[in-house]
């Protein structure tokens, strides 16, 4: 570990992060699901989606824009369907409870779909992925975004970069995908802006349509979609699974989340499914095992290398991190420490 980062308990760093925000006004039962979500994004090495989001989730809740004990309603509309008002509350609440009410019913009827609208930044899905392994479920994730990225071929900037998740229940490790739809996400350009560093050409252009390595410029400019039109199509299917269906806001009627003014609106949507009542347990625990054999057999590319399928660095992150520690920059320990009141 760099020698000029912290080592923090998983333990340690979710009870911080549960006081910072009991401190704000949140439950206990709310502070803990938050903390949860957040100390298990740094556990599985997404530093950029993890703890590091506490300050500026705090400054709007401070601001008003984001009430610290929402109103939220969840409307049944079919055994297996629901939709989910959250009252503007925090993300990572309202998408622990979205996705709840999926796992229920697709452990009820075979699959769960839930979409929630009126909802913040929720963080990465891969934490939620992982939540829906540990119950047996498959789970299709996705959630808008603030406006970041413009249509195909256009120049105004009318959707976000959209993350869709896909997590899959499978030994060793689940398989786990998160992605954004941008080449990449907006909080990687914001980690090597902060830090000085340049960026891969090809994340973004600048204002005036250049190629650019600056990610202070690429952030001002055009973030580009993965696979150009098919990344833009994509975007789009999240913004009506997401957006459209909750009957909240969508494109360019959701909020900046770095705001402080105003409610973001952002919408988030849950797709569960019980392999279990599609295959049975066993059966479906088998056909991964030879899925993934298969794979895993692959030839690598290089001498020495490694075939990888999706979880399995979040998951060798997670386990390494338990026994190591979380690694934090001081200052930012320190911040966690006085948002706690200490």
């Amino acid at each position: 570990m760099d020698q000029n980062l912290s080592a923090v308990s998983a333990e340690d760093l979710k009870a911080l992060t549960v006081r910072a925000f009991e401190r704000a006004g949140f439950t206990q039962k709310d502070a803990e699901t938050t903390a949860e979500l957040l100390v298990t994004t740094d556990l599985m090495g997404i530093s950029t989606h993890g703890v590091h989001r506490v300050e500026q989730y705090l400054n709007r809740i401070a601001a008003g824009v984001v009430p610290a004990r929402p109103q939220i309603r969840a409307a049944d509309k079919a055994a297996s369907i629901a939709i989910i008002d959250g009252g503007g509350g925090q993300g990572q609440v309202i998408g622990a409870l979205a996705l709840e009410v999926a796992m229920t019913k697709a452990i009820k009827t075979g699959i769960g779909f839930v979409t929630a609208g009126n909802s913040n930044h929720f963080g990465a899905m891969a934490p939620y992925g992982f939540a829906a392994t540990v119950a047996g479920l498959i789970l299709i994730s996705a959630t808008t975004a603030s406006p970041s990225m413009t249509p195909f071929g256009g120049r105004d900037r009318l959707l976000g970069n959209n993350p869709l998740g896909f997590a899959a229940p499978n030994k060793p490790a689940p398989f786990l995908l998160d992605m954004a739809l941008s080449v990449a996400a907006r909080g990687k350009m914001r980690k090597l802006r902060d830090a000085g560093d340049d960026m891969p050409v090809g994340w973004a252009l600048d204002a005036d349509g250049n190629p650019t390595t600056d990610p202070a410029a690429g952030l001002d400019g055009f973030i580009q979609f993965i696979g150009g039109h098919k990344g833009y199509g994509m975007a789009l299917a999240v913004e009506i699974l997401s957006g459209v269906l909750s009957g909240g806001r969508f494109l360019d009627d959701v909020g900046d989340m770095w705001a402080e003014d105003e409610p973001q609106g952002v919408s988030h949507m849950f797709i569960a499914i019980n392999p279990a009542a599609i295959l049975g347990r066993e059966l479906y625990d088998q056909r991964m095992a030879k899925f993934t054999a298969k794979v895993k057999a692959s030839a690598p590319f290089q001498d020495g290398g490694e075939v990888l399928l999706p979880g399995e660095p979040e998951m060798r992150s997670m386990e390494a991190r338990r026994l190591d520690g979380i690694p934090l920059a001081p200052a930012l320990l320190q911040t966690l420490h006085r948002l706690a009141g200490d």
